[in-house]
């Protein structure tokens, strides 16, 4: 099942309305980490990964 992150979940303070898909959960981490980098966010710690982890739903 395809699942989302919508990146104001991971971080409200960022005012990002930016929604990540992806076919799965690997595939959405992945995208997740690409989007971040406009963030200026280069390397997942891993209390970012927690927060992303959970927030992820599905589609």
């Amino acid at each position: 099942m395809a699942k989302i992150i919508e990146c104001n979940k991971v971080d409200p303070s960022s005012g990002c309305s930016y929604i990540v898909r992806g076919k799965d959960e690997e595939e959405v981490l992945r995208n997740a980490a690409e989007h971040a980098k406009e963030h200026g966010i280069h390397e997942v710690t891993p209390e970012m990964m927690q927060k992303v982890r959970s927030a992820i739903r599905d589609a």
